[in-house]
């Protein structure tokens, strides 16, 4: 009975090390991009740069794939933000949500916010052919009006991107002081 729990303790010890082991350029990193705006607040985006698959990526649209990608990309960070914003014409509400990504078998991307039981899904943009980009990644950038910017998501030959407004930006009279 000893050898035998030896030789387990043994096994247990081997295949811990080896769950260990795992290869530092795979693992997702933590990234963190926000915005302040005076007097609204600020607007932060928290993401696992995940590992770009080139296999999993190419056979993306089986309904296995669809599925698989579907539930892991489900939650892969926050967004947290102290003012209205508005992606690709749907209505975000002040909040924190959980940031996630899905797709069809047509390639129509989302944007997925999940707070409190329900979720707000954002069309997105979708593009392939441009430079691989071994990490998801993300960008949130000004657009050529004062309340408009851009998010846009790489991952491998993939580009997904939506406008954002800020309401709060936006034009609005003011009241003539004599």
């Amino acid at each position: 009975m000893k050898r035998m729990l030896l030789v387990f303790s043994i096994m247990l010890l081997g295949l811990s090390q080896a769950v260990s082991a795992h290869d530092p350029r795979t693992v997702a990193r933590d990234f963190t991009h926000s915005m302040a705006i005076e007097g609204a607040g600020k607007f932060s985006l928290n993401y696992k740069s995940l590992h770009f698959n080139e296999t999993n990526f190419n056979n993306r649209k089986a309904e296995r794939a669809l599925a698989a990608f579907n539930r892991v990309w489900k939650s892969i960070g926050k967004l947290d933000t102290e003012f209205e914003i508005v992606i690709a014409g749907v209505k975000v509400p002040k909040g924190s949500y959980v940031l996630g990504i899905n797709y069809d078998a047509n390639d129509n991307f989302k944007l997925v916010l999940a707070s409190g039981g329900s979720e707000i899904t954002a069309p997105m943009q979708f593009a392939t052919g441009g430079p691989v980009v071994n990490y998801l990644s993300f960008d949130l950038r000004p657009d050529n009006d004062t309340d408009t910017f851009t998010i846009e998501g790489r991952y491998g030959p993939a580009r997904i991107w939506a406008e954002v407004k800020v309401p709060y930006l936006a034009s609005h009279g003011h009241e003539k002081k004599n």
